[in-house]
């Protein structure tokens, strides 16, 4: 005669499953689902402003000298730098990051990057991070 399934091994095995996937939770990377705004500390608008990062870009659009973008969600988290792609004199101008080897994205939920657009530097500098605030 076979022998009914215990409830309390089930019961068991449900609060185990339930344990271990708040654990596995728990663990997910530093940076994942970050929020990032930008504001532009100079006297230059900066025009049509992407974020750039090792597997995602960000969309800022225009932003006024002075301004403080909304949050904008970065699946992938931020990292303390960034490559840059905005317009100038009505062409598209690219600030990339050299080595991205070994970086990894900043611990925390929600960041500010200060930046300013000169455009009297020389072409990789046009744009400068001047901090990185962690807000949360």
């Amino acid at each position: 005669m076979k022998k009914p399934p215990s409830k309390w091994g089930l019961a068991s095995l449900a609060v185990l499953f339930l344990a271990l996937s708040i654990i596995i939770a728990g663990c997910a990377p530093f940076g994942s689902s970050a929020r990032l705004r930008v504001t532009n500390a100079g006297t230059v608008p900066i025009q049509n402003l992407v974020i750039l990062f090792p597997d995602e870009r960000i969309e800022f659009g225009d932003v006024p000298a002075g301004a403080t973008t909304e949050y904008k969600t970065a699946s992938s988290g931020v990292y303390s730098y960034a490559a840059y792609s905005f317009d100038l004199a009505g062409s598209n101008v690219g600030q990339p990051v050299i080595d991205w080897v070994g970086e990894e994205p900043m611990e925390g939920e929600a960041f500010t990057y200060v930046i300013d657009l000169d455009p009297s530097r020389e072409p990789v500098f046009l744009i400068q991070l001047h901090e990185v605030k962690r807000d949360e």
